[in-house]
């Protein structure tokens, strides 16, 4: 037996620094000079500081460290408040005033030159005589309690606080007339209550200002969207459960325009395939079908994560997400950029006490087979009678024709499609612990899911546990750090691929007359039914263990220092067993040799490090404030990868690698490894005058060991200009303009989602000489290769009436992508049949829109409604010959759809097909039309012209909530405009059909028989065409409409709660997938199904 070992020869990874290095350093001589001299500046001036949600406690000794004054306070006493609130060149009397606003607390003056107490003010006493009580609860809008609310009896000073849970008693004195409550917190709206009788008044307050309305976190910093010229989506963890409790990356793409999920028709809802996002279509040619070329950036907390991960992520655990598009946005990341970036925040500590939440979401599927219309038992022999399959002379296929006749006159119609299926019932469960004690925030959480298919046997498990700890020490040091460790299991189903059911035929019986399973029918056809019973299986399993420590040291004020490290271990294996019964295996010959198994897997790491410097100064009381963001990064990743197939086994039992008897005839035991390392510089200017003109600057060099030695350091850089015209007088004057931003911006980022050894050679040993071991280069690298970057502009405007009731934000884009890697032909001696170059060049451009409405606000009720939508176009503007000579292969490929051509000025998801008139009546032949418009029945593959796209033209959705006091209702309908597909259905299942397979009823139908027969379909016999057409008659424009999501939930009144001991109980019910309306007819979900879907939810919280 012949034995190989497969290695790589490791460059080592210099870096080329002098000239990237010099515009740092000057750069940052440049950023300090500044810094000195504004901050030389604000030590002439008082107080500037931001709070946003911060304990009041935590904003006193900030106060206390930004003066040269003592606070007292009882920590007791302040420890459940919350300050929100923005100061600028502030006396520390005016801090405290401004601090302190609608909290039952009061200051004293500055005593001893030195000290200022903070006292707790108790209501005043109410004059003798009667008086009534009025009690109630206040909330914000989740019916979450709300502490530190003030209640004041309006013109008067007579006022309470609502406690921990949000209860509030006040005394109103009889000779009080027509006595009126004023709810008032720090970020909410007031609320005025006439108190009329002496029943319970109960609150439902509402944010003023949405703190994450105002900002965009980017994962490296928080940026303020005022001054902000990037195209963002903020999404809150309300608005993702509005869509979806399960499924987080339907509820981004129905919620972020530009974003989509890449259909997969043949995986379907596949629990265990992780589908592809895109956002604003493609800067990366995929000229082998590669997946992941054009995944956006994932980043968690900080840090980078997978695709695999997010997919797997528990919705409860999120806090906010935020979807960058733009090169403003996003060109702080680099060479990691020009295909969006994902930012999950995920929640952190908010209460001092200890809090235990427990989310329960059970999910009950059913599969959607509806699109399969198949062939009953008489009709699917009677097509085979049609073409001819029982002429013969010798009489013997009319015998088999009989006996099947027999078959279905004794009532013989298995219903193939649906013996692999099932009712399905998943589940996942949360359960997180936070608290607060000693300036030590803690937060601990389990979760594990399982989530089965709609096909037998299949499943995803999901196992986690991770820990959040953050200090505070003296309010100038923050040092938080996550671990976490994530388990996946996951299996195919035995019953193997759905497609194989359906091509079942149906006058085919899987049991013998003895009840036994028959290992083949009718045309020496697999029994699937059989082969599910072999002890066969697929299984896999992944391990992660992350940790991150962030740092945040506050040494003066508006300047602070951020750091982040992190650490992962992660592995991956495979297992894919054929047992030695199985009908694939029975076909050998060699019984020693029956039966295989497939071993896969993967080992790796990686470890990033990056510190960041901001600061920022207002110059002003008129919102005129830089802010300077710069720093660097470094990061390592290394991935090794083995794998081997083992054949030979005995019994079905012996399902174990260790008991193949040799390995698979021709192959060896195989391994390799993928090693990749970057360094990068990065920096950001943001300045805004006056609140109205700003300017945003980001740029970064970066260097990669994926590139070649000459080519490792590449610059990206961004400009943006923004314009808050609703600061402007004549803007203001209107009254009913609440927000209108105008934004523009240019920038390069770039593509680094390939794989890290295209500039090295990987050289392949064997025993091909009799002397010893053989190398042959079995894969070239290119030493010149350089990034793949893409030129992007960006126009968008931001526009909100009526107090922010409608909203609407329109973007328009465009982006030129370059030096993208596309292979080279080079002469087969050198071991390989290409290589990687930069050569290709293509360009993206189109628009979305963004509209929401507020329709009712009331105390009971209100109703919101938002569409969005977007339109993306994408062109190759440049190929390389290599590929020329590939789109020529696949041109002439016989596949049931046409394959990808690529082709300069066309796009990349074109449909090519030759034009048809359809068949001819009087024969039953398809008349084709050529491109000089001449008519002929001979088909020319060279005559393909791009008849389509599939990427539609309008792609987007339609939401609504509705909320009635607790109770609250959603529902998310998607749309698509203007796609066109090639109906392989109509294709491989009624014209081009394998006989001896059932097929749709179209092909028994719809088919040509005889003159004058005005049909879609040729005539059919067993050797009238001996290969497949692509024709224009199976390119359809799909519009489509569904309903994809319909959510119910409702809060538990607080006081039912209470007897329960729970702080909170919200309950729900979902459902997904619940109609669709399609112009074109398909089977859909072909190796896997399709499903619809509910799911409840249980969500206390103690």
């Amino acid at each position: 037996m012949k034995y190989k070992n497969r290695f790589m020869r490791q460059k080592m990874f210099s870096l080329r620094v002098k000239r990237p290095w010099y515009l740092f350093i000057r750069n940052g001589i440049l950023l300090c000079s500044l810094f000195i001299a504004s901050f030389v500046q604000a030590q002439q001036k008082n107080i500037t500081i931001e709070f946003k949600n911060e304990l009041l406690a935590e904003a006193l000794k900030k106060l206390e460290k930004l003066s040269s004054y003592k606070i007292l306070f009882t920590y007791e006493e302040v420890q459940d408040y919350k300050v929100t609130a923005s100061l600028k060149n502030a006396t520390i009397l005016e801090a405290l005033g401004k601090v302190l606003e609608g909290k039952p607390f009061i200051h004293s003056d500055i005593t001893d030159g030195k000290y200022i107490s903070v006292k707790y003010q108790q209501s005043p006493k109410v004059p003798a005589g009667p008086a009534r009580t009025v009690k109630g609860a206040v909330l914000d809008k989740n019916k979450k309690p709300l502490p530190g609310v003030t209640v004041i009896i309006k013109g008067t000073t007579t006022g309470v606080a609502t406690d921990a849970d949000g209860m509030y008693a006040i005394s109103i004195p009889a000779s009080t007339s027509s006595p009126t409550l004023v709810f008032s917190f720090i970020g909410m709206k007031s609320v005025k209550v006439p108190v009329k009788n002496d029943k319970p008044i109960n609150v439902t307050m509402e944010e003023d200002v949405n703190e994450m309305e105002e900002v965009v976190v980017n994962g490296i910093y928080t940026a303020s969207k005022n001054s902000y010229t990037g195209s963002v989506t903020s999404i809150s963890q309300e608005e993702i459960l509005q869509v979806s409790q399960t499924n987080l990356f339907k509820a981004l793409t129905t919620l972020v325009p530009g974003m989509r999920i890449v259909e997969n028709n043949e995986q379907g809802s596949n629990p265990n395939y992780i589908p592809e996002l895109l956002i604003r279509g493609t800067t990366s040619i995929a000229t082998q079908g590669e997946l992941g070329l054009n995944t956006p950036l994932i980043i968690v907390d900080g840090v980078e994560t997978t695709m695999e991960r997010l997919y797997d992520m528990d919705i409860f655990e999120i806090e906010r997400v935020d979807v960058l598009k733009d090169a403003s946005a996003t060109a702080i990341y680099g060479d990691r950029a020009a295909n969006g970036v994902i930012v999950v925040e995920r929640k952190k500590v908010t209460d001092s006490k200890l809090r235990l939440r427990y989310n329960f979401v059970p999910d009950v599927q059913f599969a959607d087979v509806s699109s399969f219309d198949l062939c009953n038992p008489r009709q699917k022999l009677e097509l085979e009678k049609r073409w001819g399959i029982y002429e013969d002379v010798t009489g013997l296929s009319e015998v088999d024709y009989y006996e099947k006749l027999e078959r279905i006159n004794r009532g013989v119609n298995t219903d193939w499609k649906s013996i692999p299926l099932r009712n399905s019932w998943s589940h996942s469960h949360s359960l997180t612990a936070t608290g607060r004690g000693g300036g030590l925030d803690y937060s601990i959480s389990l979760r594990y899911s399982n989530k089965f298919g709609v096909m037998k046997g299949d499943y995803r498990r999901n196992y986690g546990i991770g820990f959040y700890f953050s200090y505070h020490y003296k309010g100038k040091l923050t040092a938080s750090l996550r671990s976490d460790f994530y388990k996946t299991d996951t299996k195919s189903s035995p019953y193997g691929d759905f497609s194989q059911w359906v091509a079942m035929n149906p006058y085919d019986s899987p049991y013998d007359e003895y009840g036994e399973l028959i290992p083949r029918l009718s045309f020496d056809m697999a029994n699937p039914m059989y082969n599910a019973t072999t002890n066969s299986f697929s299984k896999g399993k992944m391990k992660e263990f992350s940790n991150a420590l962030s740092l945040r040291w506050d040494i003066l004020q508006g300047f602070f220092v951020t750091a982040t490290g992190s650490l992962s271990i992660n592995d991956y294996r495979m297992d894919d067993y054929v047992s030695a019964l199985h009908t694939s295996s029975l076909n050998n010959s060699n019984v020693s040799a029956r039966g295989t198994y497939t071993l896969d897997g993967n080992e790796g790491w990686n470890w990033s490090a990056q510190a960041n410097v901001t600061y920022s100064h207002a110059f002003d009381e008129d919102g005129t404030i830089l802010t300077l963001n710069f720093g660097g990064s470094l990061k390592q990743s290394n991935l090794d990868t083995y794998g081997m197939v083992g054949e030979g086994f005995l019994k079905p039992s012996m399902n174990y690698i260790s008991f193949a008897q040799q390995y698979l005839t021709g192959s060896s035991p195989s391994g390799g490894n993928v090693y990749k390392a970057t360094v990068s510089t990065f920096g950001n200017l943001n300045f805004i005058w006056k609140n109205r003109y700003y300017m945003d600057i980001s740029y970064r060099s970066s260097a990669n060991s994926a590139l070649g030695d000459n080519e490792r350091w590449t610059p990206y850089w961004s400009f943006g200009l923004g314009w808050n015209m609703h600061n402007e007088k004549f803007l203001k004057s209107l009254g009913w303009v609440s927000l209108f931003r105008l934004r523009g911006s240019v920038g390069y980022v770039g593509s680094g989602n390939f794989d890290g050894n295209l500039t090295n050679v990987i050289y392949t040993y064997a025993d091909n000489y009799i002397s010893g071991l053989s190398a042959l280069p079995s894969s070239l690298g290119n030493p010149d290769l350089k990034a793949q970057r893409t030129l992007s502009y960006n126009a968008g405007l931001t526009l909100e009436i009526l107090d922010s009731r409608f909203e609407v934000t329109f973007d328009w884009y465009k982006q030129l992508s370059k030096d993208l890697l596309l292979p080279i032909g080079i002469p087969v001696s050198t071991g390989a049949s290409s290589v990687q170059a930069n050569l290709g060049k293509s360009e993206n451009y189109g628009y979305e829109l963004a509209i929401s409405g507020l329709i009712i606000k009331n105390q009971d009720w209100l109703w919101r409604v938002s569409a969005n939508t977007h339109h993306t176009v994408n062109k190759l503007k440049k190929i390389s010959n290599s590929l020329m000579k590939q789109t020529e292969k696949n041109m002439a490929a016989e596949g049931i759809a046409p394959k990808i051509l690529f082709k300069e000025g066309e796009s990349t998801t074109a449909i090519f097909a030759v034009r048809s008139l359809g068949i001819n009546p009087a024969n039953g032949e398809e008349i084709f039309v050529r491109p000089d418009g001449t008519l002929t029945n001979v088909y020319h593959v060279e005559d393909k012209v791009s008849l389509g796209d599939k990427t539609p033209k309008l792609e987007g959705s339609i939401s609504t909530a509705l909320a009635w006091k607790n109770l609250s209702l959603s529902m998310a309908f998607e749309y698509t405009l203007g796609r066109y597909i090639y109906n392989a259905t109509r294709a491989a299942k009624v014209e081009n059909i394998n006989i001896y397979r059932n097929v749709d009823v179209r092909a028994f139908t719809q088919r040509w028989t005889k003159p004058g027969d005005v049909v879609a379909y040729p005539r059919g016999r067993l050797y009238q065409r001996n290969k497949v057409v692509h024709s224009s008659r199976f390119v359809e424009k799909r519009n489509e409409l569904h309903l994809s999501s319909l959510n119910i939930s409702y809060n538990l009144p607080v006081n039912w709660v209470k007897k329960l001991g729970l702080k909170r109980l919200a309950i729900g019910v979902g459902f997904s997938d619940i109609f669709r309306l399609s112009t074109v007819k398909f089977e859909r979900g072909t190796s896997y199904p399709y499903m619809h879907s509910y799911n409840f939810m249980i969500s206390p919280t103690f």
